[in-house]
């Protein structure tokens, strides 16, 4: 009776434990991506944040450049405004001084 017992408990694992090393596999797999796609988005914020940075001193260093030349500054773009321009393929940066425009 042990000896059967014993054999049909190893039959049952058999057949479950397939079933478990390829949840188990999926779950893995799973998770590396996760983590992989989470890496990329962390870094292309970062990325964007020290780019908007860039684009930010850039356009206050043109508005100054404007006001000496008696120009209206340009509107700065808020950061999400910027992201959004910059996934639309649309340039950030805004345009060289106008000679002779006055404000």
């Amino acid at each position: 009776m042990k000896k059967l017992l014993w054999i049909g408990s190893l039959l049952l694992l058999l057949v479950w434990m397939p079933g478990c090393i390829a949840a188990a596999a999926g779950y893995v797999g799973y998770k590396m991506a996760t983590a992989k796609t989470e890496s990329a988005e962390m870094t292309q914020r970062s990325t964007d944040l020290r780019t908007y940075a860039n684009y930010r001193v850039e356009m206050e260093r043109v508005n100054l450049d404007r006001e000496k030349a008696g120009l209206k500054p340009n509107q700065i773009m808020a950061q999400e405004e910027w992201i959004s321009a910059q996934t639309a393929g649309r340039p950030a940066i805004a345009p060289a001084v106008e000679a002779g425009a006055k404000k």
